[in-house]
């Protein structure tokens, strides 16, 4: 019979055996490269959500959401000075 919890452990064992091989270099490039495609899926999934918004209206309260009322002003006065 095959044990689900021991196979979910083997795969992770399996992952983070190939990350240690891995440069800290390669490390933080691939942090990198997968925040940043998680931010782009999270602001793609916001303007879906929000078709009301104008997509830099939907951009705007996407990062109020994640950093705070203090980022969402002051990009909302930005904004306001490009208009």
């Amino acid at each position: 019979m095959i044990d689900p919890q021991a196979e979910a452990d083997m795969g992770e064992s399996v992952i983070l055996a190939g990350l240690r091989a891995w440069s800290p270099e390669r490390r933080l490039e691939s942090a990198c490269q997968l925040t940043a495609m998680i931010r782009s899926s999270s602001r793609v999934a916001w303007r879906n959500r929000h078709p009301e918004m104008s997509p830099l209206q939907a951009d705007i309260a996407w990062a109020e959401s994640q950093y705070g009322p203090v980022i969402g002003a002051a990009l909302r006065a930005w904004a306001a000075q490009g208009a």
